[in-house]
């Protein structure tokens, strides 16, 4: 992952457990590790090589925070070294039992981006609109795993109860079930098509779109998440989902047509900044735009580590023609819903201030029990929870005029 950038979440698809705690506790608090490793090096931990920091990460994070004997773990990490880089494995040996027995990082005066593991520019910036009690939450929230969840209207719960799992309903996003117990096994049978895995928050971005008349149309679509809330929900409307990526489009259109038959959405292949659509032709379209994906830390954490101010503003162009488009599809007083997994003004408000839209108030009752940040200008911030991930959200209406 730090070498070729590549992303977690698929690298681990069918990892064991104790892998998966290890390589995301170790991309969680990669910066307290880091800070803790770094007063037993002779060198700058930066110019070290990729194995030799993966390796001294893991073993410190294995031997302080999970329950392996801090012994076995440096022995494990001091064996690993050996395999890739012989000459290593003696520093790692004496910096890792050095670092050991410092233990971990435990001094509340340390600031809260050290504490938490987060880039310090990241914070200072939610800093600047979140309340200090947030901001904690928040940051939090980000240090621990994220439950697996289910769409309970295509996930035969029975099949689960059969095999030892056990679920329980979602506190506030009704139709969600968290997996309690024998994640491992549900892991395995939602491959098989048994099921689908999605995030609280994002069925309930997905319920904010308005009951319409007409065409509703799913932008940039893949998985299809949203669109399996809607076919699942609101059998009656006419529905299509957009994507221009050919596999994720057949994978999507597979996964429909197994959980909802005959109700399945069309699915259609373009680029949602050309769609081929006419103008004015749909009631509503629900745009979940491509973004940096800062909402989603708890689960995707390294993206933390490669992102900079500088990259906020990179899909902006992007997100702006999507809009462009879906907004232009629309029929006049048609509603287009706007959301992003980012917390980031970038990607959000300041994207919807020049699509020329009317912002429509989302009534507190929509978003009840959701933990919400409400902006000035219209919309809000569903914030990172201990129930679900990030997102913005703004329902907007094309002028009738």
């Amino acid at each position: 992952m730090e070498a070729r950038r590549a992303h977690a979440a698929r690298l681990l698809g069918d990892a064991s457990p104790f892998l998966r705690e290890l390589v995301l506790g170790v991309l969680r608090w990669q910066l307290v590790l880091d800070r803790l490793l770094e007063p037993h090096l002779r060198q700058p931990f930066g110019t070290l090589d990729p194995e030799i920091r993966a390796a001294l990460r893991a073993g410190l994070y294995e031997a302080l925070r999970m329950e392996t004997p801090a012994a076995v773990a440096v022995a494990e990490a001091v064996r690993v070294t050996r395999s890739l880089l012989p000459a290593a494995a003696g520093l790692v040996n004496a910096v890792l039992r050095r670092a050991v027995a410092s233990g971990w990082l435990d001094d509340a005066r340390a600031p809260l981006w050290l504490r938490h593991s987060h880039p310090q520019w990241l914070v200072e910036r939610w800093a600047s609109w979140l309340s200090g009690e947030q901001l904690e939450a928040v940051l939090a929230t980000n240090q621990r795993p994220a439950p697996m969840y289910l769409l309970a209207a295509v996930s035969p719960t029975e099949e689960l109860a059969g095999q030892g799992c056990e679920v329980a309903s979602h506190p506030y996003v009704p139709g969600v079930l968290q997996v309690v117990r024998g994640a491992a096994a549900v892991a395995a049978w939602l491959r098989r098509g048994r099921g689908y895995a999605i995030d609280p928050h994002a069925v309930a971005v997905a319920r904010l779109l308005p009951e319409v008349d007409g065409i509703i149309a799913d932008w940039a679509a893949a998985p299809g998440g949203k669109s399996l809330v809607l076919g699942s929900e609101r059998s009656g409307a006419r529905r299509l989902a957009l994507d221009r990526h050919l596999g994720r489009l057949l994978a999507m259109r597979e996964s429909f047509l197994h959980h909802l038959g005959a109700q399945a959405p069309r699915v259609v292949g373009a680029d949602g900044a050309v769609p081929p659509f006419r103008p004015g032709t749909l009631a509503a379209a629900l745009l979940d735009a491509p973004c940096s994906g800062t909402g989603t830390l708890r689960r995707h954490p390294e993206i933390r580590w490669r992102l900079t101010p500088n990259d906020l503003g990179a899909l902006a162009s992007l997100q702006r023609q999507l809009l462009a488009a879906a907004a232009a599809a629309v029929r006049p007083g048609g509603h287009v819903l706007y959301a992003t997994c980012s917390l980031e003004p970038e990607e959000n408000a300041q994207v919807v201030a020049g699509a020329g839209l009317d912002i429509v108030a989302i009534p507190p009752g929509q978003v009840q029990g959701i933990p919400v940040h409400h902006l000035p200008g219209g919309g809000v911030v569903i914030l990172p929870g201990e129930w679900g991930d990030g997102f913005t959200v703004h329902l907007l209406r094309r002028p009738a005029g």
